[in-house]
Order: structure tokens, then C-alpha cells, then sequence
């Protein structure tokens, strides 16, 4: 609806609360002289971890950006507007109908060039239909900034590359007219956006090489399915040899995030290769407390030793995933992480740790394929499916697990979760594993398994072969649920697996397990 629609709506709705509310009043006088006459708190306006907005401060440099990435606003009665003011201009708007209760927004901002050497005024403004108006300031102070980090232009073995040291504390783009190198530990420091653009090839130079973005930093790194970003090992970069195939030649990734609900900002059409370096528990992929509001999907974590992806603590949705040939364990669910995934891929040919494996979480997980080792190398000696141990839950959902020992296995105290019903498998396929004659149930999953006497037939669950080709394209309507019903992060299909026949998301950006590119 058009602004100057809105507006003489918004004034006939603020007039007739004001008068229900009068009217409210005068019922109440007459009834009873003595009441006292109804009070209503003006709005209140809060970060989401519940501090107090108004009266902080921040300390920017000019490239920084100032970032909320949520804001609440309560009221007692109708909200009608919030407003974001620099210096007493406007800068955001937003008007609300009369919503009641409390109202979650954000706001963004990169500090500009002209700002050095002052201090800005931010000023929060939320109203509410009885005209109470709530503001919230916070001073911001502008240094000139000195950066932290350095690009430097380095040529090895004949080819030109840019290679970056330190902490980047200014917004920064990595583009695919230069290719990159990544020394040491580089960080991305708080209320820094690190953008990187379509193509863009990064490189690893140590074992010890990480990239970690810090908390309240942003990301913006978006490929395409025909051209993704790619971070490597330096000993795949052009001009610099033969190549290595091994896997874990590097730290890898790691985001921190600011808690439930919170935003990191967007990834992708990512391929990460040859990560998880390290024997104390490295991770190729890892986010940690990233919250909701951030968007991660099309990623492939390739050959990676440790664990390829590692999800601790947080709510963020992970959404086409893959982990292809790691050497370690493929997914990590972990310290309390209640997210959401759909279409995941584990596969792999060589032997591995568990595809998939949760711990002190309650996530929930839908249409999710693991070919194990048994499937594409058969002869090999296959791992575990799913395991759920350490207390932890999940709720799965149209999965499909073939090719290994066991296809799901529950100890450590997570049997419990099965007892409670807040951890099942349900409307899902394992087939051709190992472990109870082929259809890959521990015992402790027997409440799973249709060839048990424990059996509920309400999992709907099948041990029915149905056609599996290229190590993991096939799905089975077979005993299928509708991913739609489980919430709005889910596509709405009703198949059981990851990849759809004519509809292979992998195509041209993943690799296959031999290291070509997926056609």
C-alpha cells in the first residue's frame, strides 16, 4: 500500500484506540470513582540481548560499519512508527498498523569519509497510538583509522597474487581480478564487512592458515553455479606445481556469530578444499553462535581431514550442503546448536569418521542423503550414518543412508531423547549397510527399524532399495513427508533424499569424488 494511503489510515487508527481507550476510562469512572485511571508505559526499545540502547556508545573508524542486527521495540499499546535519525536527519523509517507487543527490526549503516575526527549522534525514535514517544541516543566517535592488516603483491613461481596479513578492520572486497593468499591466521574484525565477490580464488599458504571472522562481523560472499568462490591450498594455485591431493592442508573457516536470531550476513556458491588441518579437533567449515538471520547454503567442504562441518551453539539454518571425500567426520551438531538443515550430502570413497554426528542439540534435518563407503567404493571397510550421542537430539526427517556400518546409532545418553520423543527418524530409507543384516539399525534405534519388533509404525520409515546414481542423485516418494509442514526455513518438497534427478543442485560448481567438476 502507498505511503499516502497508510498515513490517513494510520491517523483514523490511532483516533479510534485513543477513543476506545477514553472510552475504556469513562466505563471504568462510571462503574467505580475510586479506580484509578489506566496507565500505558511508552515504548521500549532494546538490543537483543536485552541490554539498554540508549546512553551506549561506539568507537568506529571511517570504512566500519555501524550494525544492529536487532533491535526491539516493545509496547503496551499500538506501535505506530520507528525512526533512526544521524544527527537529527532521518535515515530509516518504518511504520507499524498499531502492532502490539514487541517488534524486531535492524539497522545498518557504513561510516563515511567525512565523518573522521567528530563524533555523530544516532537517535532511536519509536511512538505508539497515544502519541508516547521513546528515544534512544548513542554517540558514535569516528578515528582516523589505521589499518591492521596488509595487501601486498607478491609473485611466486611467475604468477601475481595479492596476499593479505593481519586483522582486517576496514570493509573490505576480495574481487576475482587478482588472485589471493591468505597467510597465517587472518581475522575480520567487529562491524567489518568482508565482501567477496563471484570467482574469487583464495589460497591457504601454511597448514596453520585460517580465516576467522570475529563476532558482529559481517560477510557478503556470494558465487554462482557456474562461477563459486574457491578457497584452496596454495599448493593447488596456479604456476606452484604439480598440485596435492591430500587432505587437510589447512585451518580452514571459522564465523562467530552474536547468538540466536542474530545475522552474520550471506555465503553462497562456496567450495572449500583440503581444510581441517590439525589434530586437536580442527573443523574446514565452523560456525559458532551464528544465529538465524544469516544465510549459508550451496556450500561443498572437499577432502577435508577433522570435521568438514562443525555447527556449534546458535540457530542458524544450513542449507545445500556437501561434504564430499573428508577424512573425518562430515557433519558436527554440537554445544547446544537448535538449527535447522535440509538437502545435506555426505558421500564419500575412501574410509571416513560418522557422516553425521550430533551432540547437546535439538536440530531439526530433512531431506538428507549419506552414500557411504560401502556404496561408492564397495569392498572398503564402511563407517557409521547417523550417530546421536552425548545427550543430544535431532529430528530427521526424510533421509536416506546407504553404504555403511550402521545408519543410525544412539548412546551416551541420547537415548533418552528416543524414550521422550523429541529425537527420531521418521519418513525415511536405509538400505545396503551392514549392521542388522543390511538395514543399518543399531539396536538402540530399534523403535526405527520396520524389521524390528520394537518397530513404531508411525516413523513411516523404509528399507526398500530405490535407485541411487552418481554417488548420491536419487529420491523415493515412497513413505515421503512434506518438508513444507516443518517451517519456514524448509522447501516445501516430499521426497526422501538430497538430490532430485533433473534437478541436481551440485551441477557445475561442486566437485565428484574424483576431484572433476560436476556436469
Amino acid at each position: 500500500m502507498k505511503p499516502e494511503i497508510m498515513r490517513p489510515i494510520n491517523i483514523i487508527f490511532k483516533f479510534l484506540i485513543v477513543l476506545s481507550l477514553f472510552g475504556l476510562m469513562s466505563c471504568e469512572d462510571d462503574d467505580d470513582e475510586s479506580l484509578p485511571d489506566p496507565t500505558y508505559d511508552a515504548p521500549i526499545i532494546t538490543l537483543g540481548d536485552n541490554s539498554i540502547l540508549d546512553g551506549s556508545s561506539l568507537e568506529l573508524f571511517v570504512g566500519q560499519s555501524i550494525i544492529y542486527s536487532e533491535i526491539n521495540i516493545t509496547g503496551s499499546v499500538g506501535l505506530t512508527s520507528f525512526k533512526v535519525l544521524i544527527d537529527g536527519e532521518e535515515e530509516q523509517s518504518q511504520e507499524f498498523i498499531g502492532n502490539t507487543g514487541q517488534i524486531e527490526t535492524s539497522f545498518e549503516f557504513e561510516v563515511p569519509g567525512d565523518w573522521i575526527d567528530t563524533t555523530r549522534q544516532l537517535t532511536f525514535v519509536a511512538e505508539d497510538v497515544l502519541g508516547q514517544v521513546t528515544e534512544a541516543n548513542v554517540d558514535v566517535s569516528v578515528g582516523t583509522v589505521t589499518p591492521q592488516y596488509d595487501i601486498e603483491n607478491v609473485e611466486l613461481n611467475g604468477q601475481e597474487f595479492k596476499r593479505i596479513t593481519g586483522t582486517i578492520n576496514i570493509n573490505e572486497t576480495l574481487d576475482n581480478n587478482s588472485l589471493w593468499i591468505i597467510k597465517d591466521s587472518v581475522q575480520v574484525a567487529q562491524q567489518i564487512k568482508l565482501t567477496i565477490t563471484e570467482g574469487t580464488q583464495i589460497f591457504a599458504e601454511t597448514d596453520l592458515t585460517i580465516l576467522y571472522v570475529n563476532q558482529l562481523a559481517e560477510v557478503d560472499w556470494q558465487g554462482t553455479a557456474t562461477n563459486p568462490i574457491v578457497f584452496n591450498s596454495l599448493a593447488n594455485a596456479p604456476g606452484q606445481g604439480p598440485g596435492d591431493d591430500s587432505p587437510g592442508q589447512w585451518r580452514g573457516i571459522r564465523i562467530d556469530g552474536d547468538g540466536p536470531g542474530s545475522n552474520s550476513g550471506i555465503i553462497r556458491y562456496l567450495r572449500q578444499m583440503y581444510a581441517g588441518f590439525g589434530s586437536d579437533g580442527e573443523n574446514a567449515f565452523r560456525l559458532d553462535n551464528v544465529g538465524s538471520g544469516t544465510t549459508i547454503e550451496y556450500v561443498q567442504v572437499y577432502k577435508n581431514d577433522q570435521r568438514a562441518f562443525r555447527l556449534n551453539d546458535g540457530d542458524v539454518g544450513l542449507k545445500y550442503a556437501i561434504s564430499t571425500n573428508g577424512a573425518g567426520t562430515g557433519f558436527r551438531m554440537d554445544d547446544d546448536w537448535n538449527g535447522t538443515g535440509q538437502f545435506w550430502v555426505v558421500n564419500h570413497d575412501i574410509n571416513a569418521g560418522n557422516a553425521i554426528e550430533g551432540r547437546e542439540g535439538n536440530p531439526v534435518l530433512s531431506n538428507i542423503t549419506i552414500s557411504g563407503v560401502g556404496f561408492n567404493s564397495p569392498g572398503d571397510t564402511p563407517d557409521d550414518g547417523f550417530r546421536i550421542r552425548n545427550g543430544g537430539n535431532a529430528r530427521i526427517y526424510n533421509a536416506v543412508c546407504v553404504g555403511v556400518d550402521q545408519s543410525l546409532r544412539y548412546s551416551g545418553g541420547s537415548e533418552q531423547g528416543v524414550a521422550n520423543g523429541v529425537s527420531f527418524f521418521r519418513d525415511s530409507a536405509s538400505f545396503n549397510n551392514i549392521e542388522d543384516d543390511g538395514t543399518g539399525f543399531h539396536p538402540s534405534a530399534a523403535f526405527f527399524n520396520p524389521t524390528s519388533p520394537d518397530y513404531e509404525p508411525v516413523f513411516n520409515n523404509s528399507i526398500e532399495l530405490f535407485e541411487i546414481t552418481d554417488s548420491y542423485v536419487g529420491i523415493s516418494t515412497l513413505n515421503s513427508s512434506s518438508a513444507g509442514t516443518l517451517g519456514s526455513f524448509f522447501t516445501d518438497v516430499n521426497y526422501i533424499g538430497a538430490v532430485e534427478p533433473g534437478n541436481d543442485w551440485t551441477v557445475g560448481w561442486c566437485l565428484n569424488l574424483d576431484g572433476t567438476i560436476r556436469q
